[in-house]
């Protein structure tokens, strides 16, 4: 991995929720980034609060999209922008789950995408989604609490706990900045593979 202990990062996050800006600083710790300045702005996804299938990339899309604006406005000096998301997604066997994804682009463009577990829902937990209807909201009821979305999360609530939302957002950033920031492990492993065919 390369060493970016010395270097002060820069960079932009498209929310000023809590826990992604907690989850952003975490990731940027495990991943052995220590200088570095996040600045965080709330931006509009474009997608519905509840984002399904491709959605929820879009919706990324469309943060980072709005950051760079602002990035160009405000004349800030961006190394990262970061979006994450949480939606539904089913798998190929048209299972639902519930994920979170994390979309990294770093100042020469280059993309990178990343994706936490997934925890399964029941079909009555997705067609009411499907339906318009906020689990979380639900979740909050039978709690009697506020706020679900920003501290536990639909996983926290399902996991009892053991994926509260911090972890599943952090573990979605990693996943994404690792291309990034290991891309001579991938190019070196992309180059034998290219030689093996070659035999």
């Amino acid at each position: 991995m390369k060493d970016l202990s010395k270097e002060k990062l820069i960079v932009m996050l498209s929310s000023s929720n809590p826990s992604k800006v907690r989850s952003l600083n975490e990731a940027l710790k495990q991943l052995g980034i220590e200088n570095f300045k996040i600045f965080n702005f709330k931006v509009d996804s474009g997608v519905p609060n509840q984002p399904i299938g491709f959605e929820i990339l879009r919706g990324c899309e469309n943060r980072n999209s709005a950051l760079k604006n602002i990035a160009k406005d405000e004349n800030i000096k961006y190394d990262y922008l970061v979006s994450v998301e949480g939606g539904f997604s089913p798998d190929e066997n048209g299972l639902p789950f519930v994920v979170t994804y994390a979309l990294i682009e770093n100042k020469f463009g280059q993309k990178s995408t990343g994706k936490s577990l997934g925890i399964r829902l029941n079909r009555e937990m997705y067609k009411y989604i499907r339906e318009g209807n906020s689990l979380n909201s639900l979740i909050e009821n039978i709690e009697n609490s506020t706020d679900n979305k920003k501290f536990k999360g639909i996983m926290g609530y399902l996991s009892n706990g053991i994926y509260k939302r911090d972890r599943v957002d952090t573990d979605s950033l990693i996943s994404a900045f690792i291309p990034l920031l290991n891309r001579d492990r991938y190019d070196t492993l992309t180059q034998n593979i290219r030689e093996n065919k070659k035999v």
